[in-house]
């Protein structure tokens, strides 16, 4: 019976070779696309031959393009990296080039799969493990050619359908070589909170290794250092030394304490085998592929047209993971965002004393500063609205205005909602006093913290689909020092579809730069850059449409009294955030640590085709 899996699995992962495979999956053979017969490159079909593999399994007509060498057995422990150099090195050996983690890599250190939340919280990472190769197939032919299938699937332009249908079909990179045994790895992540050094880390990890792959019950490296006065092993390692007999394909110790979380698992052989010496023993009799080596689709569809954008739209796809299944409506949103008003709408020189006359102000104290509203109606064109920010305007910075960032074109699941859609404006203003929020003393202005919402009798107009925020105003409505600020909001009707899930989003508690302030074409090979924060490594991977850096035009910020009374930090969704076609379909006024702040409400909607069917 052992036999014929074997067998079975040989034979799998020889019709394996030249198959797609999405990179973002771990690396196992059932995740390969088109099996068996679906190989995206071409090979000599009518040159066969018999394959001797070791272990006296032969299979029979194997194209001479598939090639067989030997393996080999090592064990190995990395030095202790930051993320990005870790999912680098792991890259490397299956010749990815870049640094965006693989579905490989989240699966053996346990990560979360997203590239921003997993590289904020990880400070290092590290692996020792032994890795057996009894034997390693691979492809012959060079150089490799795509089937005539796959190149007429490429689209010819960015048709965000076509793009996804096509990852989904084929995957993102072709297998071109297997390693055929298993592995048994130790993986450590410790995180910011940690103050263990990397060369103690390490050692640690040296030690776990040591009594782990060699079978020590009684004494151990770290059983010793532990029985010293100034012992400082931390009690992770040893919880995992104390588990060592659970019978489990992997296992995960985590101590918040010390901020580390180890991660033992094995792949090939027996996996229930708590012994590393007696699974070595079984990796022969079953063994697994556990060594990919990848080639890009798009590395070979030079010359085709449309191939830019499939490598853009890859790239995007392994850089933010979405599901396959939102990855249409993700690809959609994918489009350069820009912000109204436009930079060279602002006003920038000096006001006329006549136009200054016509602003409101609001007044935080008696003989404190006064600031200008600006209530001039900012909107989008009827483009989705995916971020709202306060802004100080003028050539004083005193004015403040409300600014919103939209798609520069519209999806086309929005192909229906023209500037002759249903459109109105809602207000704070239709709202009770009990929204009236002083911002400093009672005296003074106050704003109306109520939230801008969608009337519901506007579905007494327009029988079904979603309202969204396509245009803002700051209004203020009172008189002289008991100015009160409103926000209006400009909702526009979007048929065929409906509202999947929706949530709240304020402003983190300390103002920094928004993670879509530069555009960028995200090519793979922008990702070989080492940058030592990993927010700054996010940072040059965003896709947004803005020109300056800093998310807005650069107009030095001269009161600095009047930023203690406003918060002017970028509340947005993009791609960062999963599955990455969000929409604002509300806001409201808040006053937060004494500022005039913003909360935005943010949704993500079903789109129906016209007989109802979900795109």
């Amino acid at each position: 019976m052992e036999s014929e899996q074997r067998e079975q699995l040989e034979l799998r992962a020889i019709r394996s070779l030249g198959l797609g495979f999405d990179l973002t999956s771990d690396f196992r053979l059932r995740f390969a696309k088109g099996y068996p017969g679906k190989r995206l490159v071409e090979l000599d079909e009518k040159n066969t031959g018999d394959l001797v593999l070791p272990g006296g399994f032969t299979a029979r007509g194997v194209s001479r393009d598939i090639g067989c060498d030997k393996g080999d057995q090592i064990r190995f422990c990395s030095d202790v990296y930051e993320f990005d150099q870790m999912s680098e090195l792991l890259n490397q050996n299956s010749l990815i080039h870049g640094k965006v983690p693989s579905g490989y890599f989240n699966a053996l250190f346990g990560l979360s799969g997203s590239w921003l939340d997993d590289a904020k919280e990880i400070k290092h990472l590290a692996f020792n493990g032994y890795f057996i190769s009894l034997y390693i197939l691979h492809l012959r032919t060079s150089p490799l050619v795509l089937c005539d299938e796959v190149k007429m699937a490429v689209p010819s332009n960015w048709e965000p359908a076509a793009l996804s249908r096509f990852i989904r079909t084929y995957g993102t990179h072709i297998i071109v070589e297997l390693g055929f045994g298993g592995e048994d790895v130790i993986c450590v992540r410790q995180n910011h909170f940690s103050t263990i050094s990397p060369a103690d880390l390490k050692g640690y990890l040296e030690d776990l290794g040591d009594c782990l792959f060699t079978d020590e019950r009684l004494v151990s490296s770290l059983s010793q250092k532990t029985q010293g006065e100034n012992s400082k092993v931390p009690e992770v390692f040893l919880k995992m030394l104390q588990s060592r007999n659970l019978m489990l394909t992997s296992h995960s110790e985590t101590s918040s304490k010390d901020g580390l979380t180890i991660n033992c698992s094995k792949r090939g052989g027996d996996p229930y085998l708590c012994s590393h010496s007696n699974w070595l023993k079984t990796v022969p009799k079953n063994p697994d592929a556990v060594l990919f080596k990848f080639v890009p689709i798009t590395s070979l569809l030079t010359g085709i047209r449309g191939s830019g954008y499939l490598s853009h739209a890859i790239n995007l796809y392994l850089q933010y993971k979405p599901d396959p299944d939102e990855l249409q409506h993700f690809l959609e949103f994918q489009v350069p965002r820009q912000w109204a008003p436009l930079y060279n709408e602002l006003s920038l020189g000096l006001q006329h004393p006549k136009q200054r006359k016509s602003c409101p102000t609001l007044r935080f104290r008696l003989f404190g500063p006064k600031l200008l509203i600006n209530t001039t109606q900012v909107s989008s064109n009827y483009h989705p609205a995916v971020g709202l920010r306060l802004y100080l305007e003028g050539p004083k910075s005193n004015q403040l205005a409300i600014h919103i960032q939209h798609l520069s074109s519209l999806p086309s699941m929005f192909a229906s909602a023209t500037p002759s859609t249903f459109s109105m404006w809602q207000s704070s203003e239709d709202s009770g006093n009990q929204f009236f929020e002083p911002i400093r003393w009672k005296s003074c202005s106050h704003l109306c913290t109520a939230a801008v919402k969608h009337n519901t009798k506007w579905f007494d107009i327009v029988s079904d689909g979603v309202f969204i925020v396509t245009g803002a105003q700051l209004v203020t409505k009172g008189r002289w020092l008991k100015k009160c600020l409103h926000l209006r909001l400009l909702f526009s009707h979007i048929p065929n579809c409906s509202v999947q899930k929706s949530e709240w989003t304020r402003a983190p508690s300390h103002s920094k730069g928004s993670f879509f302030t530069s555009f960028s074409t995200v090519l793979t090979s922008t990702f070989t850059h080492h940058e030592s924060h990993c927010l700054q490594r996010q940072k040059s991977a965003t896709l947004d449409s803005a020109v300056f850096d800093n998310g807005g035009p650069p107009v030095p910020v001269h009161s600095q009294k009047l930023l203690r009374y406003v918060d002017m930090t970028e509340i947005v969704r993009g791609a960062n955030n999963v599955p990455g076609h969000w929409l604002v379909t509300g806001a409201k006024l808040v006053k937060e640590g004494g500022k005039i702040g913003l909360h935005v409400k943010f949704a993500l909607l079903n789109y129906f085709e016209e007989d109802g069917m979900i795109l």
